[in-house]
């Protein structure tokens, strides 16, 4: 995928660096007919979903995800429409255990948090701390879940909007659709967990600082600590900032591993490194017929 000079045409789309969205886009627009060019500056895609390697005395040459590092979040009917497991070749790993937090060097104390997949261990873990933190975390699990039932229905598209003038009869029925099926997600407990909250707190979690929510459902500060994690990891906020409760759906939010033949943990890696991901959707860009340039700085953009 080396640049090589050619004779300029015209493209429907060009898009600037060929980062993992980007890539996504340019199937997805490929697909549609249209004649997408990529162009990135680096010798790969990916932007910050890559794998690059560093040489360690002793060991070799050791591959690392450089920044983001978990795929549990990529949407699910993109590796199914895409066909990055089928045709592209991407493998996804469950992490189990998902966390591993260590508590106390003192004779005789539990070493360390673990919370895994199996919701029995995982109890087991927390009552060594706090038995009431130990019945609390299914309900706050299943808390989880209902507000993730209100907030998937409007993740695979643009924000609603029923008073758009653009749109057509048939997009605002598919957006009032999508808006109730939010509101019933809020409003409805997950099927089997036996506990419901409001819709109102459902509502809360979004402008609710994370340390605020977690000192209301948990007294351990370890366990309490180690959720923190899941409020901040690539937010640039702190818990205790409202909004940060948001954050805590990162929790439940994975679906990729249960499409690719995993299940249980939301959170799960790319065999061969994050590099593997955007490999898998160049691949599938290509194969819709986009073309990709590596090495191909853009200096300006005119516009017409």
């Amino acid at each position: 995928r080396t640049w090589r000079p050619r004779m300029a045409r015209l493209r429907d789309v060009v898009i600037v660096g060929g980062g993992h969205n980007a890539l996504t886009c340019a199937a997805y627009l490929a697909r549609g007919g249209l004649d997408v060019l990529v162009l990135e500056r680096r010798g790969l895609v990916g932007g910050c979903a890559v794998t690059e390697s560093v040489h360690v005395d002793d060991v070799g040459d050791f591959k690392f995800s450089r920044a983001s590092y978990l795929a549990g979040l990529l949407r699910p009917h993109i590796v199914e429409e895409l066909g990055l497991v089928d045709r592209h070749g991407l493998t996804l790993i469950g992490r189990d255990p998902y966390s591993y937090t260590p508590s106390s060097s003192k004779p005789g104390a539990q070493p360390g948090l673990t919370l895994w997949s199996d919701a029995q261990k995982t109890r087991a873990s927390i009552a060594g701390f706090s038995s009431r933190d130990a019945e609390n975390f299914e309900r706050y699990e299943a808390f989880l879940d209902q507000a993730k039932s209100a907030i998937v229905p409007l993740l695979d598209g643009a924000p609603p909007d029923l008073l758009d003038s653009r749109a057509t009869a048939s997009e605002r029925w598919e957006a009032a659709k999508r808006i109730v099926r939010s509101a019933r997600g809020a409003m409805t407990s997950p099927s089997g967990s036996g506990h419901r909250s409001s819709a109102l707190d459902v509502a809360r979690l979004f402008t609710c600082p994370a340390t605020v929510l977690l000192d209301e459902w948990f007294e351990s500060e370890v366990l309490k600590a180690t959720l923190c994690t899941d409020a901040i990891i690539g937010s640039m906020t702190a818990p205790s900032q409202p909004g940060s409760g948001y954050v805590l759906l990162h929790h439940v939010m994975g679906e990729a591993l249960n499409y690719a033949g995993g299940q249980g943990s939301p959170w799960c890696y790319a065999e061969g490194g994050m590099g593997r991901v955007s490999g898998a959707l160049a691949a599938a860009a290509e194969e819709a017929g986009a073309e990709i340039r590596t090495e191909a700085e853009v200096d300006h953009i005119l516009l017409e």
